[in-house]
């Protein structure tokens, strides 16, 4: 059997304002154990003294200046346009690889030279880099996904920086829409890979995930989530999933996805009153990506709540 080449790889860093974390996540990458890589970091029009801290690190690395902040989709692109690699690796900027990460992505790699997406599992650090909680995500999936996300609007994948790319996949995909784009825009581009080509799953855990208070994953919006956030929300997953569905008929696939099938959108839309009990209830009993019983009983717990409360909220609303 004839082994495969190891991949050269880049790292695209994406930052905005988060020079008091940058030096650790450039530097995480330096002290890789793995030779074939480049660094590319890009900066999103920071405020802050982001760019001094770029420069110091000379042509150590690629620095990429935008003009005007247009968010981690446009980050995306001018960071893919400026590299090289045949696997693309995403960072942000307030997180950190493990030393051993791109080797053990390279060898993951080569066993897996039809996975168009390639991720690993990590592990929450607070600000101090005290490593907080469990190894997530807990539950895996691999190989050809496609039907699964079609069917549930969901890959179960983890946050931009524990996350790799091949090259042929994202020249397909991106450029990304940075209107559409600004925030989570590793999710479009996990959907179409879950949908168009196989993925590979690394087991262990290869980045630190800083929890500080400012992570989109981590804010208010997810901690408040009251009736307009809520309905927001609703409105933006829709713009998202709309799009997937333009870049999937674009590139000439064949497949949609019904967003109705997306457990955390229906529990949404069933929480604003906009969907009733038994199209809820279908999906959280139905869908198969609860990690527990416990995981499925605090959903439906948690939605009908919610649903209570927003009842005089929805009335108002209605009414005006």
């Amino acid at each position: 059997m004839i082994m495969q080449k190891k991949p050269y790889i880049s790292v695209i860093i994406n930052n905005y304002n988060y020079a008091r974390f940058l030096t650790d996540a450039i530097d995480s990458v330096l002290a890789q154990d793995y030779t074939d890589y480049e660094v590319i970091v890009v900066d999103d029009a920071s405020t802050d003294h982001s760019r001094e801290v770029i420069e110091s690190y000379g042509d150590r690395i690629k620095p990429v200046f935008q003009l005007k902040n247009c968010g981690q989709g446009a980050a995306f692109n001018a960071g893919f346009q400026a590299s090289k690699g045949e696997l693309i690796c995403f960072l942000d900027a307030d997180d950190i690889y493990y030393k051993n990460k791109l080797s053990i992505l390279s060898e993951a790699a080569v066993s897996n030279p039809d996975a168009v997406l390639i991720y690993h599992r990590g592990k929450y650090i607070n600000i101090h880099r005290e490593i907080i909680g469990e190894v997530f995500p807990k539950k895996i999936m691999q190989g050809d996904v496609s039907k699964r996300v079609q069917l549930y609007c969901e890959t179960l994948f983890p946050p931009t920086s524990f996350l790799s790319f091949r090259r042929t996949f994202l020249a397909r995909v991106l450029p990304l829409t940075p209107y559409l784009n600004r925030i989570d825009a590793d999710f479009p581009l996990q959907m179409l890979a879950g949908i168009m080509g196989n993925v590979a799953a690394i087991n262990q855990p290869l980045c630190y995930y800083r929890l500080h208070g400012d992570n989109w994953f981590s804010n208010n919006e997810f901690v408040q989530l009251d009736f307009e956030t809520i309905r927001r929300l609703t409105r933006r997953t829709e713009r998202a999933f709309h799009y997937i569905n333009k870049k999937l008929a674009d590139t000439g696939r064949p497949e949609r996805i019904n967003l109705l099938n997306h457990r955390f959108h229906s529990r949404n839309l069933f929480m604003i009153h906009q969907i009733g009990w038994k199209a809820f209830l279908k999906c959280a009993l139905l869908n198969p990506n609860f990690i527990s019983l416990w995981d499925r009983l605090d959903y439906i717990i948690f939605g009908i709540l919610r649903r209570r409360k927003f009842k005089a909220v929805f009335a108002v609303d209605q009414s005006g």
